[in-house]
């Protein structure tokens, strides 16, 4: 994954913030001294963090790392960014896990979790990718698109209770129910595909993902949701492991028995969006069928190949928006190497 790239110049404050719905927690490790200040998390509060930061340092001189947690940190986030400050990282927290565990880390608290970010980001800048907006498009897009999701786990609910339901009158308001969430989830796709056709860049994506056989509307829709700029990364083997696709070996004892699940550090969103296509692929993409037949030959489980194809069909999208050609079955590796 490409490392910053922003300036030669190598930041002399190393900011981490811990972020919670109601508060931001901030350490600053400069060059002589450490100091730590908490926030609102408001408008007011992000104000008064960025003018705290100009009494220590310019922007450039500055770079900061907050986890990836949510939507509470999007507006301190775009606020850095606009404060143009050298860097800016928002990263799983796993790896801010491991960071303490490595660390020996003793303490657990709002303020330690901030001095934990710094100290962290101070370490391994060096080696991480740094954070962008995505356009305004994009950004309403995602929301729409996650919006939908969790009326269409809503809408499975309903239809499971009506199935259930053995008192005519809960049967009729279930199924009242179940036709607004319905209406809804319509409506909303409906939107998300005016968003994609209101500029050239994202449709002309979206008719690439759709090229390949096996992704349909929806799928299409939550790639254009979920999935960060394919330049973002050097090859197709770095977003799946950032989507976490990836399988994690496992090794233990003398037995000789492994196992290889899937590491799951990446966007859940966007490996449940894989789940459906890959099951379709299976059967209608030339490419991952005869993938998955190998697979089968040689033993797999059903499960296993299904996450196989999850992966390898990713490597497909990565390779076709990288490439900027359509989807083509006679083409054996996923992208043209004259246009990577």
């Amino acid at each position: 994954m490409n490392t910053n790239n922003k300036s030669a110049f190598t930041p002399e404050f190393f900011l981490g913030i811990d972020v919670g719905k109601p508060d931001l927690f901030c350490h600053l490790l400069g060059p002589n001294e450490a100091v730590a200040r908490r926030f609102d998390n408001t408008d007011r509060g992000i104000a008064e963090l960025i003018a705290w930061l100009e009494s220590f340092a310019a922007p450039i001189e500055l770079t900061a790392c907050l986890e990836q947690t949510g939507h509470y940190g999007f507006k301190i986030a775009k606020a850095l960014h606009n404060h143009q400050i050298h860097s800016l990282f928002l990263v799983n927290p796993r790896q801010i896990k491991a960071f303490g565990q490595q660390k020996l880390r003793r303490n657990k608290s709002d303020t330690a979790d901030a001095k934990l970010i710094a100290r962290f980001l101070q370490s391994e800048h060096a080696e991480l990718r740094p954070w962008k907006p995505r356009s305004i498009e994009n950004e309403r897009i995602t929301e729409l698109s996650r919006y939908s999701e969790t009326i269409v786990q809503e809408v499975a609910k309903l239809k499971t209770k009506c199935e259930a339901a053995r008192e005519p009158a809960i049967q009729r308001s279930l199924k009242r129910r179940i036709k607004i969430g319905e209406k809804e989830i319509a409506d909303i796709r409906n939107r998300i595909t005016k968003l994609i056709n209101s500029k050239a860049d994202l449709k002309e994506d979206y008719d690439l993902v759709a090229s390949i056989p096996g992704m349909g509307e929806i799928s299409c829709q939550i790639m254009m949701a979920e999935l960060p700029p394919i330049a973002d990364f050097r090859n197709a083997r770095e977003l799946a492991a950032w989507a976490g696709v990836t399988p994690g070996h496992h090794a233990s004892g003398s037995s000789g028995r492994t196992t290889t699940p899937i590491t799951k550090i990446g966007s859940a969103h966007l490996r449940r969006a894989l789940f459906m296509p890959a099951m379709n692929a299976r059967v209608f993409n030339p490419l991952l069928k005869e993938f998955g037949d190998r697979l089968q030959e040689n033993g797999k489980k059903r499960k296993q190949i299904i996450i196989a194809i999850m992966r390898k069909l990713l490597h497909q999208v990565y390779g076709i928006l990288k490439s900027r050609e359509p989807y083509n079955p006679e083409k054996r590796g996923f992208i043209n190497p004259t246009k990577a």
